[in-house]
């Protein structure tokens, strides 16, 4: 259930969301559905009448802070706060905090990014530009706190799955200040994407590989 819109200018108004703390995601209906998908790409669509967009935590958290929506407690109304949303959410989520960062870095470089169902792939990356459902995702993102341990065997797992969907595998090691840095997995072995590009934008460096094999 969304609250009320008192202006229906859709480059004026702020989405205003309702959100049970029993949840995970928040379920828009339009309006604010296809304003907020269309600018940006946030959200999944349930069902083919894309009438109901779903919204997961880290979208809702990045869109928060891009003040493009504003979020009310379902219950008593009252304007739910970035911190409050944290705390809510990594008390449901393993490495919340560290997901999230990974997910703001890699829409801050512009590319369109649909959270994955499965443990094994998080983050699927679009090219800059595409639409999802239109374009498909060659990238898969699993993000890695810095000095945290992964379980070999599930490295194992996440890179063979991303092999058998013909994705290239990214790790994303958050440090602690917070910056990220993307390496390649293949076979268990990492090797640090070094090639000199303009920025030394790792992503973007993947994103003209492709270009070049199609």
């Amino acid at each position: 259930m969304n609250l009320e819109i008192n202006n229906t200018d859709e480059e004026d108004y702020i989405p205003k969301l309702e959100f049970n703390m029993d949840n995970l995601y928040i379920s828009i209906c339009d309006p604010q559905a296809k304003s907020i998908f269309n600018n940006g790409y946030f959200g999944q669509w349930t069902s083919e009448a894309e009438d109901e967009l779903k919204l997961e935590p880290e979208e809702i958290l990045l869109l928060l802070d891009r003040a493009r929506i504003e979020v009310y407690h379902s219950e008593n109304g009252n304007l739910i706060s970035q911190s409050e949303l944290v705390a809510h959410f990594s008390k449901k989520v393993q490495n919340f905090w560290s997901r999230y960062l990974v997910y703001k870095d890699l829409r801050n470089r512009g590319y369109v990014v649909r959270i994955g169902t499965r443990i094994t792939a998080p983050f699927r990356i679009y090219p800059r530009g595409s639409k999802p459902g239109e374009a498909v995702s060659k990238i898969v993102v699993f993000p890695m706190p810095e000095g945290e341990d992964l379980n070999l065997d599930f490295l194992d797992q996440i890179v063979k799955q991303a092999k058998i969907d013909r994705k290239k595998l990214l790790l994303s090691v958050i440090d602690s200040l917070g910056d990220v840095t993307y390496y390649q997995a293949s076979q268990l072995e990492l090797e640090p994407n070094e090639l000199e590009y303009e920025y030394r934008d790792e992503l973007r460096v993947e994103d003209q590989n492709l270009e070049e094999e199609k």
